[in-house]
């Protein structure tokens, strides 16, 4: 437990200091991981409604 609230923490920290040094790239990032999300819950959404 402490070792994922540890990644958990440097998850964030990696990504918050991403976005302060380079923020044209960070946004990118955001918006493709975020349309791979969305991507991602629509698929989900039509396997569930399949069955």
């Amino acid at each position: 437990m402490f070792l994922r609230r540890c990644a958990f923490a440097c998850f964030w920290i990696v990504l918050g200091l991403f976005l302060v040094r380079q923020p044209e790239n960070a946004a990118h990032a955001v918006r493709a991981i975020v349309g791979g999300l969305a991507l991602l819950a629509d698929a989900l959404a039509r396997f569930t409604t399949a069955f």
